[in-house]
């Protein structure tokens, strides 16, 4: 195999067999029919663990965190704005960001699982959610989580969701 990159002046041909070159294994999620490499031990615990989670969690997403997310939890919320930071705790995530947000809902917000992932100690989980504001008004959101897992339990982690909704109920519906 050859490539060659032209930048103008000079052509650089760069040739390495194809032969020499390991293939790297592709990663697919546990609930894969056709699995090409199977997961780890450590990742197949760590799956499990989210998913009976969220599983749990579908019509009441509070229960997801009170499960698997460690007290001493270190939970990121990427984006702009007053909630995105880092928060160290499980208390600091609920005080300063979670109950701003459940306090607006007049039911629990229900979740859908899209997928769970894992490679290592990190735990992927693309989630989106629904509910009933208390001014009657639907919620909904998406979610992707990055958990790292430590014993079972999320000890630190990044979540990216849609700040404009987040931000909108709250200044939408009073607590």
């Amino acid at each position: 195999m050859a490539l060659t990159i032209r930048n103008g002046r000079s052509i650089l041909i760069l040739e390495r067999s194809v032969q020499n070159i390991p293939a790297r294994p592709s990663r697919t999620p546990v609930q894969s029919k056709e699995r090409i490499v199977p997961y780890s031990e450590q990742e197949t615990a760590n799956l499990t663990v989210v998913q009976e989670a969220l599983a749990a969690a579908t019509s009441d997403f509070t229960k997801f965190f009170e499960a698997i997310f460690a007290t001493d939890v270190e939970w990121t919320i990427a984006g702009h704005g007053p909630v995105a930071r880092t928060y160290n705790g499980l208390e600091d995530l609920f005080t300063n960001a979670e109950a701003a947000l459940f306090s607006r809902f007049a039911e629990p917000l229900r979740i859908t699982v899209r997928g769970v992932w894992a490679d290592g100690d990190k735990v992927f989980a693309q989630i989106d959610s629904a509910t009933t504001a208390k001014d009657g008004k639907p919620y909904a959101n998406g979610y992707m989580y990055i958990m790292s897992m430590e014993d079972g339990k999320v000890v630190s982690g990044i979540e990216w969701l849609d700040l404009t909704a987040y931000y909108e109920i709250l200044d939408r519906v009073d607590p």
